[in-house]
């Protein structure tokens, strides 16, 4: 008998648990942003960290190096325009003096331009892509631009720079 009424107690729990069950509504979500707008514009080094990834792999203890102020990143700048068509076009880098590992002018696009996860600088001069940036993050005008450029011996990952890039307001 008790086995019985524990089996009619918890019929009832589960049948007032479920009829309490409403689906959750939620608002629209909306027209998604445009990754290409928000890339557009001038941006502004505000960081850059070295990543050794070999130490990072073996768990070493020294596996970041901040560079900012060591050649004077804080200057270093790259625009992306669009064209009329709101499509990637060109793009300029102004180093001030600081190192570059991408194309300092040509034209930059987006492996997908919906859900980007690279930029692809091809120089003026060539019709292939000539060097990359991984994103972070997506961009968008609020947040910082996070990028990281990967560096390779031999098809092995051995360190990484991780920009952050403040817009410019207009």
């Amino acid at each position: 008998m008790n086995h019985i009424l524990k089996i009619f107690t918890f019929s009832i729990v589960l049948a007032i648990a479920l009829v309490s069950c409403e689906p959750v509504q939620y608002g629209k979500i909306g027209v998604p942003f445009s990754k290409l707008e928000s890339v557009e514009g001038t941006w502004v080094a505000t960081k850059v960290i070295q990543v050794d990834e070999t130490a990072v792999s073996q768990g070493g203890l020294y596996q970041e190096m901040d560079l900012t102020d060591l050649y004077n990143f804080t200057s270093y700048s790259i625009t992306f325009n669009l064209d009329a068509d709101t499509l990637p076009s060109t793009f300029s880098v102004s180093t001030a003096g600081a190192p570059s590992f991408i194309d300092t002018i040509g034209t930059w696009s987006f492996n997908d331009n919906d859900f980007p996860s690279e930029i692809h600088f091809t120089h003026s001069d060539s019709a292939n892509i000539t060097s990359k940036l991984y994103l972070i993050a997506p961009p968008r005008d609020q947040n910082p631009l996070r990028v990281k450029f990967l560096r390779f011996s031999k098809e092995k990952l051995i360190v990484s720079y991780q920009y952050i890039f403040e817009k410019q307001t207009q």
